[in-house]
């Protein structure tokens, strides 16, 4: 048997491992290490494997991601999210379905301050989700523009997706970063105006018209209520000044925000030791599982580069996919259809080093690769049957709300991510504007 005809195996091998409910992480263990040891032998399969797995996860960059989970998870848990999203609310109060909005727009602002989607999600979600449902909106709405709105916080930088990117491809994070800013802005305007003009037509599903009955709703925006946005302006700032002034690496910039986060908490008095030891605890879990993926996705591509599975895929595409444009719809297919039944980081991990070798071929841009990709990875959160942010959107609802509404809520959205996503690959310079200004 050809290897790489061996190596199609190897996936189906891996693929009926996670639909017999095997951890992700190990599913990836177990086919790598089959595959290595049928072509190699066993003392020298588990020679190599035990050297390419901790180069992978010994990587200096990859310790940026533990300082920026523990700057998101300080951040949702010291409540940084509350006078941020009572400022955007007074912005949008006069736009039909403006809490709405607002939730989308604090997700993106938020993810300046977290780089987390689930945190993005549960932190804004919970100030957001009582007060649509005291206002009438309709709860596929309310669930739908929660769990996707979150996912605008792992475009926008800082962005762990960005940095495990920025890893494989031996790009510049800062370059990531900055290539995420403005396909993250434009998600959140692409989810506002979908909102609107939803609740323009249906003002039912938004509470009805916009309310201009007295209250704390209706407050003129002021320069004060701006500044009492201090916390995350300066969280966002001393990031951005670090990475963007040279004054910091990116795992210098993490842990100079999670320092930020902590002196932050406790000048408002808003975090206390438990929740302090909660967001470590909650730090040490998430990167625990993002290594030991890292390590089964690193053990499977490793023999898939023994076989020359990879150089065998870019031929059977540059083959078979006749323009650029037929390459990145065949791969987009390929993105979303593993992200409904993976893990958002196993789909990075395990497709994108196959794809990488028909990218470089083609002389396509890394960045606005990196943007398609880490894009397609994120819809995937939001995509049934697995979308991890919908069920993280369902548990904030109440119990009497099926996870069948909260997904027919975020088919709305999804739509308004095609629209994004055929914008980002029809005009690269979106992506590649601003890293070029900056380089």
């Amino acid at each position: 048997m050809m290897a790489e005809h061996q190596a199609i195996l190897v996936i189906i091998l891996f693929l009926a491992l996670v639909v017999l409910r095997i951890p992700i992480a190990f599913a990836l263990l177990t086919a790598g290490l089959a595959g290595t040891v049928a072509i190699i032998g066993i003392g020298p399969g588990f020679a190599l494997l035990s050297r390419a797995p901790l180069e992978f996860a010994a990587s200096w960059e990859l310790s940026a991601v533990p300082m920026f989970l523990l700057m998101g998870n300080i951040v949702a848990r010291a409540g940084l999210a509350d006078v941020l999203f009572a400022t955007i609310q007074i912005l949008t109060r006069r736009v039909p379905g403006g809490l709405a909005v607002a939730t989308s727009f604090t997700c993106a602002a938020f993810g300046t301050a977290s780089g987390s989607s689930l945190a993005a999600t549960v932190g804004v979600g919970r100030l957001a989700v009582p007060q649509m449902l005291a206002r009438g909106y309709d709860p596929g709405l309310i669930a739908g523009v929660c769990g996707c709105a979150g996912t605008i916080a792992a475009v926008i930088p800082p962005s762990i997706p960005f940095i495990m990117f920025a890893i494989l491809t031996e790009q510049s994070v800062l370059v990531m970063f900055a290539a995420g800013v403005l396909p993250g802005l434009l998600t959140a305007i692409a989810y506002a105006a979908m909102i609107i003009l939803r609740a323009h037509l249906q003002p039912d599903i938004a509470g009805g018209r916009p309310r201009r009955a007295t209250g704390p709703d209706d407050q003129p925006v002021t320069w004060r209520l701006i500044l009492a946005t201090w916390p995350v302006l300066l969280l966002a700032g001393t990031i951005m000044l670090g990475l963007y002034g040279g004054f910091a690496t990116p795992t210098e910039a993490g842990g100079l925000g999670a320092l930020a986060a902590v002196i932050i908490a406790m000048l408002r008095r808003s975090l206390s030791f438990a929740n302090f030891r909660a967001a470590i605890a909650q730090t040490a879990q998430t990167t625990a599982a993002i290594l030991i993926i890292a390590v089964g996705a690193s053990t499977l591509t490793t023999y898939l580069a023994l076989t020359g599975f990879p150089d065998y895929v870019a031929g059977g595409l540059a083959s078979f996919a006749d323009s650029d444009l037929a390459f990145i719809v065949i791969v987009s297919i390929v993105l979303l259809a593993l992200g409904t039944v993976l893990d958002p980081m196993g789909v990075m991990l395990l497709a994108l080093p196959i794809f990488l070798p028909a990218v470089q071929d083609r002389g396509l841009d890394m960045v606005w690769f990196g943007v398609i990709a880490v894009k397609y990875i994120e819809i995937g959160l939001i995509t049934p049957p697995l979308g991890l942010n919908l069920f993280a959107a369902h548990g904030l609802m109440p119990r009497d709300i099926s996870l069948g509404r909260v997904i027919r809520g975020s088919l709305w959205f999804l739509l308004a991510e095609m629209v994004v996503m055929v914008l980002l690959i029809a005009v690269p310079s979106i992506s590649l504007w601003l890293p070029s200004v900056l380089r």
